[in-house]
């Protein structure tokens, strides 16, 4: 074979080889969050079939087939991304073994629950609504706000300690460094979506006691503590807001991929003696958060 023709015969092969290269790293980069096309509605249901679909339902307890359906569906909707459709009837009856009435009352409770939404002739997709903070409930507490729109919240404490502040942290709450502050983390649900994770850093002694009543903050607010039991009254909160890459700690908590955009909050509440009693870090899920913030012209007397 004449050298120039091997040559270039080579040179396809190693071209052949990085394309294909380039593609397997593309393809694997993209099966996380690829979810419009055939190919991730595939997916979609073959991870129906990995999380849920091998569960058998048990016919012979209390709960309805569709109660149980239904549990089993939002398992797998908590997983999945926006606007993703869920398997079709046949589907869900194939893998469940159970009849298209019960499949159509498990998805309509999931529609009412505003978890489903079903559009004509294309099927049901996941809908994953947007919470809403607004600035004029900000002396107000998380729990309030939420069922205030109608929504149900709901509190996990990861961990509440006695810690030695960092140079940061002592900044903000103005205080010496290294001094004593409880830290607690939280994570808050809303009608059962992970939404925002919290980190609270609170003077140790200005609430004594306060890291035994990690109970009390599951119903309880943060703030109605700091009001009721230790008698500071909040006057106001300095809060900076922006968006950054989900750390990946956070990004597991929310049940997003790390580096996914969140609203990332930082403020230091206040009291009418301007004391600073807590400096709180939140994370909020990007695709499920805004914040309302009222707009309003100075009054400046001295302009006229």
């Amino acid at each position: 074979m004449p050298p120039n023709v091997y040559c270039s015969i080579t040179s396809i092969c190693y071209f052949v080889k990085y394309i294909l290269y380039f593609y397997i790293e593309l393809y694997l980069s993209n099966t996380y969050t690829v979810t419009s096309s055939k190919y991730a509605k595939r997916e979609s249901n073959n991870l129906m079939n990995r999380e849920t679909g091998n569960r058998i339902l048990e016919k012979s307890k209390d709960i309805p087939l569709y109660k149980q359906l239904k549990a089993a569906l939002m398992v797998w909707i908590q997983e999945s991304e926006n606007g993703t459709s869920l398997p079709t009837e046949e589907e869900l009856c194939l893998q469940f073994g159970v009849s298209r009435q019960t499949v159509r009352n498990a998805v309509l409770e999931l529609v009412d629950d505003g978890v489903v939404t079903r559009r004509p002739g294309q099927g049901s997709f996941v809908r994953k609504t947007k919470i809403s903070r607004d600035t004029r409930w900000a002396l107000d507490d998380f729990n309030r706000e939420m069922r205030f729109h109608g929504l149900e919240p709901e509190t996990i404490v990861l961990s509440l300690t006695l810690e030695k502040s960092l140079d940061f942290v002592s900044r903000q709450l103005s205080i010496p460094k290294l001094e004593e502050v409880v830290v607690i983390r939280r994570q808050r649900f809303v009608n059962g979506w992970p939404v925002v994770i919290q980190q609270s850093y609170l003077p140790s002694r200005l609430f004594p006691n306060l890291a035994s009543k990690k109970k009390d903050l599951i119903d309880r607010s943060l703030h109605s503590i700091i009001e009721q039991e230790y008698e500071y009254e909040l006057q106001n909160a300095e809060r900076t807001v922006e968006a950054i890459p989900a750390p990946s700690r956070e990004a597991e908590l929310l049940k997003i991929a790390p580096g996914s955009p969140v609203l990332y909050s930082t403020s230091v509440w206040k009291t009418y003696n301007n004391v600073c009693v807590e400096f709180v870090l939140e994370w909020y899920r990007g695709d499920r958060s805004q914040f309302n913030i009222q707009l309003s012209r100075k009054n400046d007397s001295s302009a006229h």
